[in-house]
């Protein structure tokens, strides 16, 4: 029974909920159990998605320090044996303010991921580099599990949530040479809608923040990946748009590298743990 923990920026949460559901047969599904969980649980349950709440961020304050097969043995005995032929998920979302600190983002979500692969057959991590700030980490030796991070068709880390909606780095510099005349503002739905909680997170001011601008913006780009859990897209860019009193370009994205390389994960994970059964 291979054991995926996936590890997910809030702002990919639709994609998250998307993959989930379309793809749950024989898997067992397992939330975190934490307020960044709640948005995930109701899309999911909107979709008529089973899944289970679980304190699994806690899990050391239980699980006496084994070394990581005995973990596993003991963390998949409170489950129950009825899913021993289940993929077994685990999500954590993780907050969306850290962000404005890269070496805040890269040491938290490092640690998550420290966290969960003691307990799991592989970890896949639904980040794009996010400025560099998670360049290389699957590369980390303190890790216990492989790591997996979202690649395009060219087998490139993705750049950021952006890239991952448009299909690949080579279409987001394509897009951003298209429309260089000015400032553009690129949006998904979840983006969109996350906007204003977004502008209100604290920012250290010796730090540079993808939330401030001190340029003109003259453009916003409604960035439609098909996926339809935020209601309010439409009405939120117009928003967006007088805001700023910038025009609105549409833009078409897709769920190509998410569903793509969710897909090869599984069944890369499937795959070792059936020849060392």
């Amino acid at each position: 029974m291979p054991f995926l923990s996936l590890i997910g920026c809030k702002i990919l949460e639709d994609e998250i909920t998307h993959v989930l559901s379309r793809y749950s047969e024989d898997t067992r599904i397992i939330l975190i159990d934490d307020r960044e969980s709640m948005d995930l649980a109701r899309k999911l349950r909107s979709q008529d998605t089973p899944f289970s709440l679980a304190p699994i961020d806690r899990i050391r304050d239980f699980i006496p320090s084994e070394d990581s097969g005995s973990v596993k043995k003991k963390f998949m005995s409170l489950l129950g044996k009825k899913y021993e032929n289940e993929m077994i998920v685990v999500i954590k979302i993780m907050p969306l303010g850290l962000h404005v600190d890269s070496n805040e983002l890269r040491n938290v979500v490092a640690g998550q991921i420290r966290l969960m692969s003691e307990f799991s057959d592989g970890v896949l991590l639904f980040y794009g580099l996010c400025g560099n700030a998670l360049k290389d980490i699957e590369n980390s030796e303190d890790i216990s599990a492989p790591l997996y991070v979202l690649k395009d068709e060219n087998g490139e880390h993705v750049d950021d949530c952006i890239s991952i909606a448009l299909g690949g780095n080579r279409r987001y510099e394509e897009e951003l040479n298209r429309y260089n005349d000015t400032a553009t503002l690129y949006f998904t739905p979840l983006w969109a809608s996350s906007w204003k909680d977004a502008e209100e997170i604290p920012v250290n001011p010796t730090k540079r923040s993808e939330y401030r601008y001190s340029f003109r913006i003259g453009r916003v780009a409604r960035l439609d990946t098909g996926l339809e859990f935020e209601k309010d897209f439409d009405s939120r860019i117009k928003e967006l748009a007088r805001k700023f009193n910038a025009e609105v370009v549409e833009l078409k994205g897709n769920t190509d590298i998410v569903e793509n390389y969710y897909l090869e994960v599984r069944e890369d994970l499937t795959e070792k743990t059936e020849n060392t059964e």
